[in-house]
């Protein structure tokens, strides 16, 4: 068919919310601000107990409002993906922003490549006083280097569960996935509701099932602040090896990433492993301890293994020797 008369795709805007009465306006003015208008706003209200549904309320006809009881952000991205009516429905939380170019950005690239099912954006961070570099700019030194930093869209980008294994650049908040694939990936799973970096399950689906893409050029920004859940680093990563030890058991075409996910697992608990025991939170470190595939060789890590072996009377002590120094 001419390019001249393809039906350009259709948008639709979910946007979960629980008790964010103070920031959600912030989000959605962000999204009826965009350049090209998303076909449709639908908030989930997920049981909020504040006046979050007195502030949607504000808004009228512009937004869908859908209230249920509490049951978690993963269930709330579902109920607003599934009452989506459009080609697409693109995730952003509701503490977080859409730049104005956004959806002009998207629509345009997904019109000339249809074939994508799941288009992630590159984000920038803010506070209250600052904007941070974008994610990708965080990145270690060698794992998305050949990625473009001129704002073009890669798909097919090789390796990349491999890569997010070992640094995750693909978040919600902008994420535009295709309605009828959401089906076939089988959208977010409510069982990981209330676990670190929950949104890391689905994102291993879906690199793993379907064709995505990322968008280098930042075109959202995500909140930080005291009631972000994405706060707390080491409950963050500790959620990543929970979601990657469901993956390995329950996921389907990861055989080929055995040696990644055995790699990425070990770094993780590495690090939650030292956290724990900087904390001295003698019971997660000697919990992580066995999820190591391969435990480190190092003098450091040999000597604070011997300390969680030793007995209880003294190993706080010892403890106390290694932090002094």
């Amino acid at each position: 068919m001419p390019d001249t008369l393809r039906t350009a795709p259709s948008f639709s805007l979910v946007i979960p919310a629980y008790n964010r009465a103070h920031l959600i306006s912030e989000t959605i003015d962000s999204a009826l601000a965009q350049d090209t208008p998303f076909a449709e706003i639908i908030v989930v209200d997920d049981g909020s107990t504040d006046n979050t549904l007195e502030v949607l309320g504000r808004y009228g006809s512009r937004i869908t409002v859908i209230a249920t009881a509490n049951q978690g952000v993963q269930s709330a991205r579902n109920t607003g993906i599934r009452a989506a009516t459009s080609d697409y429905a693109t995730l952003c939380d509701s503490d977080d922003l859409l730049e104005p170019g956004f959806l002009t950005a998207f629509s345009t690239w997904l019109a000339a490549n249809p074939s994508c099912d799941v288009l992630y954006s590159n984000f920038l961070s803010f506070n209250q006083s600052t904007v941070f570099n974008d994610r990708l700019s965080y990145a270690p030194a060698g794992i998305y280097d050949d990625l473009p930093a001129n704002g073009a869209v890669w798909l097919d980008v090789p390796d990349l569960l491999a890569r997010v294994i070992k640094f995750q650049i693909l978040f919600p908040t902008g994420s535009t996935v295709r309605r009828a694939m959401y089906d076939v990936i089988g959208g977010y799973d409510p069982a990981f509701n209330g676990v670190g970096a929950e949104d890391f399950e689905f994102v291993l689906r879906a690199v793993a099932r379907a064709k995505v893409g990322f968008c280098t050029r930042p075109l959202a920004r995500i909140r930080r602040h005291d009631g972000n859940d994405s706060s707390d680093q080491l409950r963050q990563v500790q959620g990543e090896i929970t979601i990657m030890e469901h993956a390995l058991q329950h996921h389907r075409g990861l055989e080929a990433y055995r040696a990644a996910f055995d790699a990425g697992m070990d770094e993780k608990c590495a690090y939650v492993f030292d956290a724990a025991f900087a904390r001295g939170d003698f019971a997660l470190a000697s919990r992580t301890l066995k999820k190591f595939i391969r435990q480190p060789g190092g003098k450091r890590f040999m000597l604070k293994r011997a300390i969680l072996h030793s007995p209880s009377f003294v190993r706080r002590p010892l403890w106390r020797i290694t932090q002094a120094r």
